[in-house]
């Protein structure tokens, strides 16, 4: 399996939980708390994501035993992504939520494929590739987490639409005036995946 944690993906989640920690002095506002709650789940679920490729990537492939351990690993993993996507994000990271959901999803199916193909007599090959791409899609769409986190635009590709927020009023000036002068004006941050 590929490696499935980047050091940018570690500095997201310190930089996130710095400003929550960093927030919560004096006062601390239902915004500020829900921050908090939101970067620490990221910051377990990031440090679980670094555990969770060192116990796959230190299976022996050649011992019979490794299968059900790497199983075990993926059941464990597929328990985790749905908790995760049911987290609440706050608002300014809303388009989080969708992507968790989906990567959710696709590691379900990932976890699902590899059962089938290893518990097959014989192998099944075709299953397993099928695993393969949906394990993978999963993980893309933790990189786009990733991505959201640090305000980066994510790259729209076969399985992600971006959409982006839009002011309304540059918006109306740029319909009025008929010209693409004032298109830079419209590459916000994306608001929105899926």
């Amino acid at each position: 399996m590929n490696r499935i944690l980047d050091k940018k993906m570690i500095l997201i989640v310190a930089t996130l939980t710095s400003t929550a920690y960093l927030s919560g002095c004096g006062k601390t506002s239902d915004e500020e708390k829900a921050l908090a709650v939101f970067s620490t789940s990221v910051s377990e679920f990031a440090d679980y994501i670094k555990d969770t490729n060192e116990k796959i990537n230190s299976l022996d492939a050649s011992q019979e035993e490794s299968v059900i351990e790497l199983l075990e690993i993926l059941d464990d993993m597929d328990n985790q992504f749905e908790t995760f996507s049911q987290l609440e994000a706050p608002l300014q990271y809303a388009g989080v939520s969708n992507l968790a959901r989906q990567a959710s999803t696709d590691m379900s199916l990932a976890v699902s494929y590899y059962h089938t193909a290893y518990e097959s007599e014989p192998f099944d090959e075709n299953y397993a590739n099928a695993a393969y791409q949906c394990y993978s899609n999963s993980i893309e769409y933790i990189r786009y987490i990733g991505y959201l986190l640090k305000g980066e635009k994510i790259p729209e590709n076969d399985h992600v639409t971006v959409y982006e927020e839009l002011n309304d009023e540059n918006l109306l000036d740029k319909w009025l005036s008929g010209d693409d002068k004032n298109e830079a004006a419209y590459d916000n941050e994306p608001e929105a995946a899926n």
